[in-house]
């Protein structure tokens, strides 16, 4: 009988276990998979550079993502190269799927949260955060830790809850600001549940203000570059500034959102075919979410997870109307677990309505999702610094001098790919000009040389190149279009 009891419990661990385990070895291989394939780009560069800081500048603690800063710096101390960089996003990208799946058996059921992991776990979006240098995965990992700890918190508001809220809370605005916009939906939904209990409402404000105490040090330093980020407030009528090229949200961006978190977040696909087909896809995870919604009157908890992923980015679409674009995925990445969850709460739904609308659902998400995955790892996207480094590298010779001038203070591309003996001088970049005057005098002020200069350019005029030509032999020169940055080996004459 024992034994029998035994199996029993043995059988009972495998069911629980067995689905999300699988589901985590399919995420390990996909965020691992080609992982060096691509260079670092400029803002992974400048992560390593902030890290290394750390140990000469303490005034970098109060930077506002000191925390993955301050990871990175421990993880660099077993690694340098890109694979070992970029795998620390790997981690916390596998926490994501867990805590995705974790956060969906307690809200929604078991099932929902296995689909919501798997959405996360092939999400290209997450796949490209999971391969990069970056705070986004671990931005949204400890995100959705804390409210995981605040749905316990929610039936059961003890003090060690409420303080491991907020202290996971704390960890995720000092990882990147904006979850400070998660803190509305939790004081919606703590502050209505318990609207009648004081005491217990005491101890949340309590929360907050450790919060607020905690990330004291911090504030003005996140305000000062918030306001220099955003750019103040855009003229009437007049676009708002842009990231990445865009310009103020839409209705059409709020619908095709939950199509970018899953399987497309590339922009506009060069076949027409491919893009009515995303934009298709969309509708339908529109209409999964509509049933998802449908829903609430039933569930309490699914009211939870509505309130996660959708008011944060009310405040988010709203400032995008009037000062800077905030509305990109990566700035949005910290809500998409919430939004999986809602579209695996819908699918499931009609999964009772209609097994086979659910599996056609299922079959055109699978066409989607297998699309932008091939997409991801077919098309190179991130800036090729890594190339242009070593054909600096490959092609030196003792007493060669290399110019950087590309409008970079810190040389973050040298500083981490280079490793010669070539002395470096940053120097400003020639404001595009006709005048063969201008070009002459900023020419002249280059370090002198009797060996051989690297100029590291912006692509200049025909003036400049001419003007280089008529005082240097150029040896070799080659231009590295994604960058728009010129490469030019020159000697004396």
């Amino acid at each position: 009988m024992k034994s029998k009891i035994q199996g029993l419990v043995e059988t009972d661990w495998l069911k629980q276990w067995i689905p999300i385990t699988l589901i985590l070895l399919l995420a390990s291989g996909l965020y691992l998979y080609q992982i060096d394939t691509e260079s670092l780009w400029v803002d992974e560069l400048l992560s390593i550079h902030r890290a290394k800081s750390l140990d000469e500048n303490l005034s970098g603690l109060l930077g506002p993502r000191i925390l993955y800063h301050f990871l990175l710096r421990i993880w660099m101390i077993f690694g340098n190269s890109d694979a070992w960089l970029r795998g620390l996003g790997v981690l916390f990208a596998l926490g994501n799927v867990f805590l995705t799946y974790q956060l969906g058996c307690r809200l929604l059921g078991k099932s929902t949260g296995l689909i919501a992991a798997v959405m996360v776990a092939l999400s290209p979006l997450f796949i490209h955060h999971a391969q990069e240098v970056r705070m986004y995965t671990l931005s949204s990992c400890i995100g959705v830790g804390g409210t995981l700890v605040l749905t316990y918190a929610l039936e059961s508001p003890t003090i060690l809850l409420i303080l491991g809220w907020a202290v996971m809370r704390f960890f995720a605005i000092i990882t990147t600001p904006l979850n400070l916009l998660l803190l509305l939906p939790d004081m919606v939904l703590f502050g209505w549940k318990f609207r009648q209990q004081r005491r217990v409402l005491l101890t949340f404000g309590l929360g907050l203000l450790l919060i607020g105490i905690l990330w004291l040090p911090w504030v003005i330093g996140v305000a000062l570059s918030s306001a220099k980020f955003m750019g103040g407030v855009k003229a009437p009528g007049a676009l708002a500034g842009d990231v990445g090229g865009r310009t103020s949200p839409g209705i059409s961006d709020i619908i095709l959102q939950p199509g970018r978190f899953t399987a497309w977040s590339f922009g506009r696909a060069n076949s027409n075919a491919i893009y009515w087909f995303y934009h298709a896809y969309s509708v339908i995870l529109a209409y999964l979410l509509g049933v998802a919604l449908l829903k609430l009157k039933h569930s309490t908890k699914l009211g939870w997870v509505v309130a996660w992923a959708f008011l944060p980015l009310i405040p988010l679409f709203l400032v995008s109307q009037v000062s800077r674009n905030l509305w990109v995925n990566r700035y949005l990445l910290f809500v998409a677990p919430y939004i999986c969850l809602l579209l695996a709460a819908g699918w499931m739904g009609v999964w009772k309505r209609s097994r086979i609308g659910a599996l056609v659902i299922a079959m055109i998400y699978a066409v989607a999702v297998s699309g932008g995955i091939k997409r991801y790892y077919t098309v190179l996207d991130r800036e090729n610094w890594r190339g242009l480094v070593q054909t600096i590298s490959s092609n030196e010779q003792p007493g060669d001098v290399i110019v950087w001038s590309i409008g970079q203070k810190i040389p973050v591309a040298l500083n981490h790919y280079y490793r010669g003996s070539a002395t470096i001088e940053i120097k400003d970049v020639l404001v595009a000009s006709d005048e063969k005057a201008e070009v002459e005098d900023w020419l002249s002020s280059l370090p002198p040389t009797k060996s051989r200069l690297w100029l590291v350019h912006l692509n200049s005029s025909e003036i400049f190149r001419s003007t280089v030509e008529e005082q240097f032999h150029v040896q070799t020169s080659q231009t590295i279009d994604e960058l728009d940055i010129e490469i030019l080996l020159l000697t004396p004459r």
